[in-house]
């Protein structure tokens, strides 16, 4: 019983992280286009998913509806709510009072010596990615080697001087944060 929950949680795995492939970074690898939102056909998604690694299209589609953190799926289209490394349109930026007051990054301290200095950039990403969660910014850190850094950020300030959009519960984007809206930092 248990060997079998271990390998249905590994397949489930392995589709998250197809899925996060191709929605934020090759969809060509499915013969898919997105729009400028980032949206995909959800049924040329599935059927090019079954086809290219004989996955189920029930099993795909569970894997999606089961986090909306990550992908979103409206009338007929499926997309990554963020981390894409091409360019898509985010949609309407929000006001300085839509923006939650403190947002957080996590990183590590090699990279937090340059940020400190030049700011957070979005690196291979098309925009930076801030949390409105403590634990959210320290799972992003846990990704990375090395000794972790939680950053906060004054969220209202910089929604003031630069373009924020909410593209989750926990996540919010940016394309660029400046070293002086970083309002402290500690490590984790």
């Amino acid at each position: 019983m248990l060997g079998a929950l271990i390998i249905t949680l590994m397949r489930r795995v392995s589709i998250s992280k197809r899925l996060t492939l191709v929605l934020r970074h090759k969809p060509e690898i499915l013969g898919l286009t997105p729009d400028e939102r980032g949206y995909v056909p959800l049924e040329g998604l599935l059927s090019s998913f079954e086809r290219k690694w004989r996955v189920r299209s029930d099993e795909v589609l569970d894997v999606l509806l089961s986090d909306e953190e990550r992908f979103e799926v409206s009338n007929g289209k499926v997309r990554a709510r963020y981390g894409h490394s091409y360019h898509v349109d985010p949609g309407n930026p929000l006001k300085p009072d839509e923006v939650p007051p403190v947002l957080y990054h996590g990183t590590v301290e090699s990279a937090w010596r340059s940020i400190s200095k030049t700011g957070i950039k979005p690196m291979g990403r098309a925009f930076v990615h801030l949390s409105a969660s403590v634990d959210k910014a320290i799972q992003v850190a846990h990704r990375r080697k090395g000794r972790r850094v939680l950053l906060e950020i004054d969220g209202r300030e910089l929604a003031r001087r630069r373009k924020v959009w909410k593209a989750s519960n926990l996540v919010y984007l940016t394309d660029y944060v400046p070293p002086e809206l970083i309002t402290s930092h500690r490590y984790i």
